[in-house]
């Protein structure tokens, strides 16, 4: 049987060519490990040479028994330095005799004891943290375009509501969708000026950031604001002037009356009102074993998240106070229109405007550093068992790290800790810190059950028998809340998994450091 050119094919298409490239790969593999070694042979083989076997030339000095705590660098100096000069006087150094340096064989290694278990026999283990993953946030830019289209498009929805006409009927006298000689232009400049002060100033920033220099990016920042906060009280004047002279004095507190509310929550500051976060670096947390200054951590950030909860209700009021309530406080006295769907859009926008800033403000990532800093902290927990008995109890120690089950007494109480616990027994703050940070997943849990509400009931009402502009209305506002019930969605789903993770490797740590030592 003869072999020609169509039996050998096969072998030429397809073997030939693996063959010779699975001897490629070897050898460029080959050739990148002969660089690798020859780069970091000279520096290994003068190591080598240097540190070839130091037992040979001198003895190592034999290591203390003794405990030091980390960080104790002038004690453990003057303590080998003292174990030096005790092993010499009874190796008989100091009487002058030289004494033969020990073999090999001769030297025993001497007992160390590893870092953790220096910590278990001074304290507490303190907690550990597993790495948040990285979801991604909208930026400034776009998440306040994003909420300026919201916002105007909500006004208009109101205005849509008050002033809407027949204009399919077949005799009507006009065929627009709305009465626009009946809207005070004024009045919408003045909305559209106050929901778009931070849009302006996250605009221009964007701008600066393009061609100017980045030392030169806080001075242009401190302009920036200056500048829009100039304009935007200049256009607010301009405008509350002409409606002074059109409409009774009482209406203009109705213009007037956020600003009380942002005068008793921020006081004279201006960065609230231009901006939603105006720090451009988060909080962040530092892993500490000094008690006090875990409560110094805990603190500021409770601080900063009452600063934050404090903005999402005072924006997600405002923008449906101004684009929702004050088209109807401003309406003719003459003008029908349908009181519930126009509180009905009040409550929409302000539900949506909470969910999107709690969204960007209380993210996951965010509520991991406080997270963090609420397991340094942990809880005390009143025990009533030994309120009246005769044992002997220690008074809680400001500057001391407690256990798990650990029992003190404070203000007339004897509380016990429930985790490793550094914060104050009988302080509501700290308490409640630790009640809302233990596990941030429930916070965004109740967060994405109250969007989900809102989306189911604007459901129900899409589907009833309504009007047409409420319709538009609903359909509109949906979109927005599917994006916000998507980010939310999304954080929580990643929160849950990670503190659940997180939450098994802490009982594990503490069923490991409760088990008893032989």
């Amino acid at each position: 049987m003869s072999c020609t050119e169509n039996d050998s094919s096969p072998f030429v298409v397809f073997f030939l060519p693996a063959v010779v490239g699975c001897l490629t790969i070897l050898l460029a593999r080959r050739w990148a490990n002969s660089q690798t070694s020859n780069t970091s042979s000279t520096a290994v083989s003068r190591r080598r040479k240097i540190i070839k076997d130091p037992l040979i030339k001198r003895p190592l000095p034999p290591i203390a028994c003794k405990m030091v705590a980390p960080g104790s660098k002038k004690s453990s100096g003057s303590n080998k330095k003292g174990n030096c000069a005790t092993e010499e006087d009874s190796n008989g150094c100091g009487n002058g005799k030289k004494v033969s340096r020990p073999s090999r064989a001769a030297v025993a290694p001497a007992p160390t004891v590893s870092l953790s278990e220096t910590k278990l026999i001074e304290g507490p283990v303190p907690p550990k943290h597993i790495p948040f993953p990285y979801i991604p946030q909208d930026g400034i830019l776009l998440f306040e375009s994003m909420t300026f289209v919201f916002l105007l498009v909500a006004a208009g929805l109101q205005f849509l509501n008050l002033y809407r006409t027949a204009w399919w009927l077949p005799h009507s006298y006009t065929n627009q969708a709305m009465h626009f000689y009946l809207i005070d232009p004024h009045l919408v400049a003045f909305i559209v000026t106050v929901v778009s002060r931070r849009f302006l100033l996250a605009a221009s920033l964007a701008v600066l950031k393009s061609f100017l220099a980045p030392k030169l990016m806080p001075h242009a920042t401190i302009a920036a604001r200056m500048f829009i906060l100039g304009v935007v009280l200049g256009v607010l004047t301009w405008c509350a002037y002409f409606i002074m002279l059109k409409y009774p004095l009482v209406k203009i507190f109705y213009l007037c009356y956020p600003v009380v509310i942002y005068f008793i929550l921020f006081g004279f500051q201006s960065s609230p009102f231009l901006e939603l976060n105006n720090s451009e670096t988060p909080p962040l947390h530092c892993c500490s074993h000094d008690p006090q200054q875990i409560r110094n951590e805990v603190d500021v950030l409770r601080e900063d998240f009452n600063l934050r909860v404090k903005k999402i209700i005072f924006n997600s009021v405002m923008g449906a106070y101004y684009t929702s309530f004050i088209p109807c406080c401003f309406a003719q006295s003459y003008l029908k229109y349908d009181v519930y769907a126009s509180s009905q859009q009040v409550a929409f926008v302000w539900a949506g405007l909470c969910g999107r800033y709690a969204g960007q403000l209380a993210a996951a990532a965010y509520c991991d550093v406080p997270h963090r800093a609420a397991l340094h902290l942990g809880r005390w927990r009143l025990d009533l068992g030994l309120a009246d008995s005769s044992v002997e109890v220690p008074s809680w120690c400001p500057n001391k790290f407690y256990a798990r089950n650990a029992t003190v007494r404070w203000r007339g109480g004897t509380f016990y800790a429930i985790a490793t616990t550094a914060a104050e027994p009988a302080e509501p703050k700290h308490t409640r810190f630790y009640a809302v940070f233990i596990n941030p997943s429930t916070m965004l849990c109740l967060l994405l059950c109250m969007q989900l509400s809102l989306i189911i009931l604007e459901l129900c009402l899409l589907f009833s028998s309504i009007a047409w502009h409420n319709f538009i209305a609903i359909v509109i506002l949906l979109f927005i809340n599917y994006y916000t019930l998507f980010k939310i969605m999304r954080d929580y789903l990643i929160a849950w998994k990670v503190y659940k993770a997180e939450n098994m490797i802490q009982d594990k740590n503490n069923m490991a450091q409760q088990q008893p030592t032989n």
